[in-house]
């Protein structure tokens, strides 16, 4: 099969002003306009926010993955 891979983009969003900034995140696919997974919280720094988002995408590269190989085998 010739599937392509999927790409997740992470979009991180802010609210608020300094120094009472909030941070959250987006998970999009490929070039998808709609988000595909939102954070469910809002972070006091970007650094802890992108970490969170970087789980969260990782959780979706190993599903896509998992399901890959059980199409193939």
């Amino acid at each position: 099969m010739n599937e392509k891979t999927p790409t997740y983009r992470i979009r991180i969003r802010s609210s608020g002003t300094p120094p009472n900034e909030s941070y959250g995140w987006n998970i999009h696919q490929n070039s998808d306009v709609l988000p595909i997974r939102r954070s469910q919280q809002l972070f006091v720094s970007r650094m802890a926010g992108l970490a969170d988002a970087n789980r969260s995408r990782l959780q979706l590269v190993d599903a896509d993955s998992q399901d890959r190989a059980a199409k193939e085998g």
